[in-house]
């Protein structure tokens, strides 16, 4: 009885461990996007990159980190980077609306009209709050095959 007392105990304070591990590891990727989004706020953007990274690492599944982080590599013109990151956040989410204009308009930086009318199509349906910005984004790109505003 004693013993089965001993192994109960043992496993409740790992399950408690583990869980209060989660919550600190959900607390530090949250401090990090945070940190990164004040970075680019300053427009340090290899900065915000290098601690986006670190976002990424302390929890691979937080699309708010993928998807941060791809902005990062937007605003820093590393559209190769952006994709792939925006790309992961969507594969863990696939309603991720930011994600979709983020990819979208890296494709349209890196000149792929076809993929970024795509991205914002999805991204309108996801959120139909953005449908008239992302409108008159695909309609300047059907006129002109360039951005309205890229930076917006």
């Amino acid at each position: 009885m004693l013993s089965t007392l001993r192994i109960v105990t043992a496993l409740t304070v790992a399950l408690l461990t583990a869980a209060l591990a989660a919550e600190a590891e959900a607390a530090t990727t949250a401090e990090l996007i945070s940190r990164g989004e004040s970075q680019l706020a300053e427009q340090d953007v290899d900065a915000a990159i290098a601690t986006l990274h670190q976002a990424v690492a302390a929890d691979p599944s937080s699309t708010v980190a993928h998807t941060r982080l791809g902005g990062a590599y937007l605003l820093g013109q590393r559209y190769t980077e952006a994709i792939d990151q925006f790309q992961q956040a969507i594969a863990i989410d696939d309603e991720n609306a930011a994600a979709f204009i983020g990819i979208g308009m890296a494709y349209l930086h890196g000149g792929q009209s076809g993929p970024a009318k795509a991205a914002f199509a999805e991204a309108k349906r996801l959120n139909p709050a953005k449908a008239q910005e992302l409108d008159a984004l695909m309609r300047r790109i059907e006129q002109t095959g360039a951005p309205a505003n890229p930076h917006h």
